[in-house]
């Protein structure tokens, strides 16, 4: 009986020892952000809210915490009101390990009280552009198609407005190929002089399907320049974001007199006797 009594005297005191030592750590007990997908606010002008942020980079105070994606949770360490804020991330030119912080949304900022004992914060960001933000164009096809010029010389390939199958809205704009008519190019009519060439950022931004892989180049108003497709975009049966960092380029290139945008679809012919397609939504060229 005795030994026992010493026991449990022994487990009492050791019990005692060590919440002692948590209640001394406490500001090392985290608190858990749950972080939940976001809402993208709608501003005028600026088209469609349609984003497809994939990284969150968890700002505390002026400390990076890291980058998590929507759905995790984010444990925080500190007690006491910490400034939050999460910066929308993104990937570019459809490059997996090329993530950045889209610089033309908002970050979400939020103050939080952190109490050091395990609780759980839902967390929704919501994100808008930024009012600095300029569109050179917004085309979402519903009232209008600026992408009429054609650049591949036949009347064979099109690219037409048509609405059985769309990302958003009622309608977007389909290229076609075949093995006959292999090559469709298009641009818009205009040239479009207020895209910035000191190192600002160009981003263009598109929803897209497509059985093909396909590209995108810019081509600058320089004489007897043809356009330059620099990107090359993996096919997708269903539809996806493309944001395509144009900043370099145009940088690089220098066209004082303008840019615009072309696409380019190309059957590969071969074994591949199908005809091709492109589907291609919410356009946007957007920049400072």
């Amino acid at each position: 009986m005795d030994k026992f009594y010493r026991l449990c005297c022994s487990c009492l005191m050791t019990l005692a020892f060590f919440l002692g030592g948590c209640n001394n750590e406490k500001s090392e007990i985290p608190t858990f952000l749950s972080l939940k997908s976001p809402i993208i606010e709608f501003v005028p002008a600026t088209g469609s809210t349609k984003q497809n942020v994939e990284d969150y980079w968890l700002y505390v105070g002026n400390d990076l915490l890291g980058v998590f994606s929507p759905g995790q949770v984010a444990p925080v360490i500190g007690e006491g009101m910490k400034d939050l804020s999460i910066h929308p991330g993104i990937r570019v030119n459809g490059i997996r390990d090329n993530a950045i912080i889209y610089p033309f949304l908002e970050p979400f900022r939020s103050s939080l009280d952190l109490c050091a004992c395990a609780e759980v914060i839902d967390i929704q960001p919501l994100f808008k552009y930024k009012p600095t933000a300029k569109f050179s164009f917004i085309e979402d096809f519903e009232s209008n198609n600026s992408f009429t010029e054609d650049l591949d010389g036949s009347n064979l390939t099109s690219a037409t407005i048509q609405n059985t199958n769309v990302f958003e809205g009622d309608y977007s704009l389909m290229l076609n190929v075949d093995e006959v008519n292999r090559d469709n190019q298009i641009t818009t009519p205009l040239y479009y002089t207020d895209i910035p060439l000191d190192s600002r950022d160009v981003f263009l931004e598109f929803n897209y399907k497509s059985n093909l892989n396909f590209a995108v180049g810019l081509d600058a108003k320089i004489l007897g320049a043809d356009p330059v497709y620099n990107f090359g975009i993996y096919l997708s049966p269903e539809w996806k974001k493309m944001y395509i960092n144009l900043t370099d380029l145009i940088r690089e290139s220098n066209a004082e007199d303008g840019y615009r945008i072309a696409f380019r679809l190309v059957h590969p012919g071969g074994s591949f006797t199908e005809k091709g397609f492109l589907y291609l939504d919410n356009i946007k060229l957007v920049h400072y």
